[in-house]
């Protein structure tokens, strides 16, 4: 007996069929012209069709009605969010025009967490933890070290080109007084810096004759401890005892002052090499902290000129 699956709103007829050479077959139902086998087991499943490409786990194993209660839910859950950001972040763009710069900034804050692409969120909560921009060092403080990368990861790349557009002129101003209090400070680290290294210079020089002239004799004696030591074992007598012993003393005496000198050219070199770092001075952690605060500023100023240009 031959039985035939019509396609309808639940499924489609699928059939397996068992051959003499132990294959199976797989003919779909609605096709035509299935090959047959004699002698052939014959099984047929019904799969289910779904008018949708939706991948929600949420859905599995419900039915169709269930399934479009759960969706009308989710719409309405989505709805309801979206709503809520968008009065949220009107009230923090009221807070903003009135000058309450931290409500607003608890406001976005709230704004940001409900929706995960929240480009008027990202602008507004920077606009208002820097003042509206009257303190931009706020926003550079917290990527300087990072980079614009990962300012832009954080921020979104459209909120962030849209800062780089809008606040652009703060941002060259900014700039202009870096560069103002850059030059005097530069020319007075770098001064004493120099000033530094000329006597540090000297110091190592000092401290490495010291530590050669150590290092020489406390080798030499222990070379000779060590030769007459081992002569002892080639006589019976106690020829090569006393001198040991002197030459031991020697060493000993000189192997102090060893350790003395070569700690103080140890930290001669340390000295010097922490004067050549910048980072070291509270003046000089300053001046880097200028550049780098620069740097991230050009950078945001250049996305700002090209989101311009495109958009002209």
């Amino acid at each position: 007996m031959e039985e035939r699956i019509i396609d309808d709103e639940y499924g489609r007829g699928i059939r397996l069929k068992k051959t003499k050479e132990g294959y199976v077959d797989v003919t779909d139902e609605l096709a035509e012209g299935g090959e047959e086998y004699e002698d052939a087991e014959e099984v047929a499943f019904e799969f289910p069709v779904l008018d949708t490409d939706e991948d929600d786990e949420d859905l599995v194993g419900l039915s169709p009605e269930e399934a479009a209660r759960v969706r009308r839910e989710k719409e309405e859950a989505i709805k309801k969010r979206r709503e809520e950001y968008e009065r949220t972040c009107k009230e923090g763009d009221e807070l903003l025009a009135s000058g309450s710069f931290h409500a607003a900034e608890l406001k976005f804050e709230r704004a940001l967490q409900l929706d995960g692409d929240a480009t008027e969120a990202s602008v507004g909560y920077w606009r208002a933890k820097t003042a509206d921009f009257t303190k931009p060092d706020i926003l550079i403080g917290e990527y300087a070290e990072a980079g614009f990368e990962s300012l832009e990861y954080d921020l979104g790349a459209e909120a962030t080109a849209i800062i780089c557009r809008k606040y652009k002129p703060a941002f060259e101003a900014r700039v202009k007084e870096l560069e103002d209090e850059e030059g005097p400070l530069a020319q007075e680290v770098e001064s004493k810096q120099e000033a530094r290294r000329t006597v540090l210079t000297e110091r190592v020089k000092r401290a490495t004759v010291g530590f050669v002239a150590s290092l020489v004799p406390a080798l030499a004696l222990l070379v000779l401890t060590i030769v007459f030591g081992l002569k002892n074992f080639t006589t019976r007598e106690d020829t090569f005892v006393l001198p040991t012993i002197l030459l031991g003393s020697a060493f000993f005496v000189c192997f102090i002052a060893f350790i003395l000198l070569a700690n103080k050219f140890i930290n001669a070199l340390r000295i010097r090499s922490a004067n050549e770092r910048l980072s070291s001075t509270e003046g000089g952690a300053r001046l880097l902290e200028i550049r780098s605060y620069k740097q991230l500023y050009q950078t945001l100023i250049e996305n700002g000129a090209q989101t311009g240009d495109e958009e002209e």
